[in-house]
């Protein structure tokens, strides 16, 4: 059908497409290619030939190809119907028509009938040329339009003249569109290519839906473009890399010139985030001043010198302390001097306590008599009182002097303890204020030497009064008043010099740190101008090489450029032509099974098909599901004879020409492509349904029997037939139009109209057998079908009398069934075959079938009766339910 540069065409305006995202470059490459696309097609994939003569041309061309959409003209325009139904052709010389021939072809079906060589082929072409602008075979071939449409014995062709009617009745000339009518024709081959590759290994059927719709041209075009040009492009910088060679000599210094900026920028990110650590809101070059040098003093030198002056000491010494330490000794000593004298005052019974205490040490050594007496304690004589119970019993009555006494020794102990912890504080005291007994001021010469007497109260010495009424001892505590308060003032200034040293020990760490980061920086920045040094050296020496590889890089980046345009044009080609079974299959599902279920209306129900699932990409495939399974999906072409799988190619290409509302579907010798087995379901579904009453059909055929089954299933005002036979020695087709009709019906009326009433009844017949079965079948669709027939023996087929009984036994017993038709036809058979049995009409049936010797002339109003029942019958449109 259409070229592969028609096909090409219109893959260009899919690459235009305004939401197709794709890049100005590979439509340029398509460009490229669309205007050398008689050369590029030329070319194959073997030994990368297509893609060295690509890249010949994109070195040539593509700079200066305008990326913008191309004007096509009409070839891929695509503007629709503009007529309703063709009219008439006249081609010749073309091919095999030497001489001009004209065809009429208005009516709804044109018939052309003739053996294969007559001329069949050239005059489908010739509906191909004047509809597509084009014809495929040739375009194939590779060879020259003119030359493959010439006639060879004219050495010439004219292109052929063809005419329509529009929607007003009006014949206007038939303009050459192949985007509109290419799904016009259906071929014989193409449904051979499909059976052809449906046989194939799986891997092998990508060409599936190509050769189907007749893009197998445009698709062996995508298929010869190799996978990459990078072969035959200078991708690989030879000069680059020598260059890239000897800078290996200098790639550190390359390097650090180019992180140069980095690490400058590094030092100042650095040097702030050092400053705003220091003190929030301190610049670098503020922290730098207070730090300071010898030449510009700064903060840190303030503080040094600050520092550098010794510290003030603290005394130590505290008022309350000093008194405290006196109170305790006044209070110890107090209370000695309280235990002493209630001692005092039991000086006697001290004494006595001494006694007893003694005579109770005696005890062991004399227990039985009295120690100072020795008369004996028990028997005569005796003592008159136990000195041991009496010394017991007085210590008894003395047990509170004890008391006092061990008070009295706590008591001095105590004192002993104030007295020198009062000593201790003297002499810290001394030590703090540096006091000597050679000290000038009297109350230092005290504190050094106080009077220290152990066991005495020394410290009262120091409350007399002296000179001035005021005793040394509170000289003294009102001295350690004055220290204390000194003190306080001293505590404040270490505290103020304890920040300043802190504040000089972060400069101090800071100026160390300062110091090791310009040292960092100086380095790294010596570093980089040696390093610029020897690059600049570098660069000087290589000077020549680095111009060749700048104008090497400008090729190479020319060269990369038609390398991605490649690819992109590439993918994107191989995606249009993946999705071109979706665009082409699309809401032909349903339709496609409905035809295929009717081609096939002698299958069992459990084989016809219950979904049809059409591909949707190039390596997709034809998935269907049968009514005796539903739910199970397979394979069609793993599970489908050649004769269905034929069947499944005619019924997706009808449902294609349907869904586009094609006004004329052309068979080039398609029919003959079929089985004899399925050719009364696809007639029945062609010619008898609804489903194309308004479409115009042609067909080439050389099956006489397809031709007369049509004739005579079709009303005979609807078909015109024309019948080629082979030249006479002109090389010219003869082409016969004035033929008698093959239709049984027809020849009996024009027998009854000529007065040949014989001639009538033999066409009668045939007419009632194939109405009987076609009745039949019209039962069969009502679920009627299963009728009783007689049969005279064993293997015999039902007579046609048995038949006609058989069925209108059927419609009689069938009380439910209600049907516009049923009547008529009961009517009708009734009075060819009803009672009696030999009834006029059935012998004549059955006796104009014969010869017969003296026979009577036929009654011309019973045959006229007859052939008019037989007209009325087939008439009927036997619809279904």
């Amino acid at each position: 059908m259409a070229s592969a540069e028609h096909d090409y065409q219109y893959f260009i305006q899919w690459l235009h497409r305004p939401d197709g995202g794709v890049s100005e470059d590979a439509r340029r490459f398509g460009r490229l290619v669309l205007d050398n696309f008689e050369g590029v097609s030329a070319t194959t994939r073997n030994r990368s030939q297509r893609s060295t003569h690509l890249v010949g041309l994109a070195r040539r061309q593509f700079p200066a190809i305008d990326a913008g959409q191309p004007q096509l003209g009409a070839i891929a325009g695509g503007a629709g119907w503009r007529w309703q139904r063709l009219s008439h052709l006249s081609l010749g010389p073309f091919r095999g028509f030497r001489n001009v021939e004209d065809f009429d072809l208005a009516r709804r079906i044109v018939l052309f009938y003739g053996p294969n060589g007559s001329g069949k082929t050239s005059l489908c072409e010739a509906l191909e040329f004047a509809l597509l602008g084009a014809v495929d075979e040739g375009a194939q071939k590779r060879i020259d339009a003119a030359q493959y449409l010439r006639n060879i014995h004219e050495d010439r062709f004219a292109p052929p003249q063809l005419a329509a009617f529009d929607a007003r009745g009006q014949r206007v000339v038939v303009q050459a569109d192949a985007d509109a009518y290419r799904f016009c024709f259906i071929e014989k081959n193409r449904i051979d290519s499909f059976s052809r590759i449906a046989a194939k290994p799986a891997g092998q059927k990508t060409e599936l839906i190509a050769a189907l719709f007749g893009m197998d041209n445009f698709n062996e075009f995508v298929g010869q473009f190799n996978e990459s040009i990078d072969a035959q492009l200078a991708l690989v910088p030879t000069q680059g890399q020598e260059l890239a060679r000897r800078r290996q000599a200098i790639a550190h210094d390359t390097e650090m010139l180019a992180g140069e900026a980095a690490n400058v920028a590094a030092f100042d990110q650095a040097e702030r985030e050092y400053a705003e650590a220091f003190q929030a809101g301190l610049t670098y070059i503020q922290l730098q001043q207070m730090v300071g040098s010898a030449d510009a003093p700064g903060r840190l030198q303030v503080l040094t010198e600050v520092l550098n002056q010794p510290a003030p000491a603290l005394y130590s010494v505290r008022q309350q302390d000093l008194l405290e330490a006196f109170q305790a000794a006044d209070v110890a000593n107090d209370l000695v001097e309280e235990i002493s004298a209630q001692l005092v005052l039991q000086q006697d019974d001290a004494a006595y306590q001494d006694l007893y205490a003694a005579v109770l040490k005696l005890q062991a050594q004399s227990p039985d008599h009295c120690p100072a007496c020795e008369t004996a304690i028990a028997g005569e004589p005796h003592v008159h009182t136990d000195p041991f119970i009496k010394a017991t019993q007085g210590l008894e009555q003395l047990r509170e002097l004890t008391l006092l006494k061990q008070r009295h020794h706590a008591a001095v102990d105590q004192r002993r303890v104030a007295s020198d912890a009062l000593q201790a504080y003297f002499a810290n005291f001394a030590q703090r204020i540096g006091a000597s007994v050679d000290s000038e001021h009297e109350v230092f010469r005290y504190v050094a030497n106080p009077g220290v007497q152990p066991g005495t109260t020394w410290w009262k010495t120091g409350y007399n009064p002296v000179a001035g009424g005021v005793s040394l001892s509170q000289r003294t505590v009102d001295y350690a008043r004055q220290l204390e308060e000194r003190d306080a003032a001293t505590r404040q200034s270490l505290e103020e010099r304890a920040q300043l040293i802190a504040e000089r020990d972060r400069l101090s760490e800071a100026r160390i740190a300062l110091a090791e980061h310009a040292t960092r920086r100086r380095q790294v920045s010596d570093a980089i101008a040696q390093a610029r040094q020897r690059v600049d050296v570098f660069e000087a020496q290589n000077a020549d090489l680095i111009a060749a590889v700048v104008q090497e890089q400008t090729h190479i980046a020319a060269e990369t450029r038609i390398q991605a345009a490649y690819n992109e044009f590439l993918g994107l080609l191989r995606l249009y032509r993946s999705e071109l079974p979706g665009t082409l299959m699309a809401g032909l599902n349903n339709f496609a099974m409905e035809l295929y279920n009717e081609f096939n209306v002698r299958d069992a129900v459990e084989d016809k098909l219950a979904a049809l699932h059409l591909p949707v990409t190039g390596d997709g495939r034809i998935e269907l599901s049968f009514q005796g399974a539903p739910d199970l999906r397979v394979d069609a072409l793993q599970v489908l004879s050649e004769g269905h799988v034929r069947c499944l190619g005619l019924a997706i290409l009808l449902a294609k020409a349907s869904n586009i509302q094609a006004p004329t579907v052309i068979f080039d010798d398609a029919i003959n492509a079929i089985d004899h087995e399925h050719r009364q379901g696809i007639r029945e579904a062609l010619f008898e349904s609804e489903r194309f009453a308004n479409t115009q059909i042609i067909v080439t055929c050389h099956s006489n029997e397809f031709i007369k089954d049509i004739q005579n299933h079709v009303d005979h005002t609807q078909w015109v037939s024309y019948t080629f036979r082979h030249h006479t020695g002109d090389h010219h087709p003869r082409v016969l139009r004035d033929l008698p009709p093959q239709a049984y019906l027809v020849n009996a009326r024009a027998a009854v109209d000529r007065g040949d009433h014989r001639g009538a009844l033999q066409p009668s017949r045939q007419a009632l057998e194939m109405l009987a079965n076609k009745i039949w079948r019209w039962l069969g669709r009502c679920d009627l079908g299963v009728i009783s027939v007689k049969l005279a023996g064993v293997g015999d087929q039902p007579s046609l009398r048995n038949l006609c009984d058989g069925i209108r036994s059927r419609l009689n017993g069938a009380n439910t069934f209600e049907h516009v038709d049923k009547q008529p036809l009961l009517d009708a058979l009734g009075q060819v075959v009803g009672i009696p049995e030999q009834n006029f009409l059935w012998q004549y049936l059955n006796k104009g079938t014969h010869e017969e010797q003296d026979r009577d002339d036929f009654d011309e109003g019973q045959v006229e009766r007859l052939v008019a029942l037989l007209e009325g019958m087939n008439a009927l449109r036997l619809r279904n339910r």
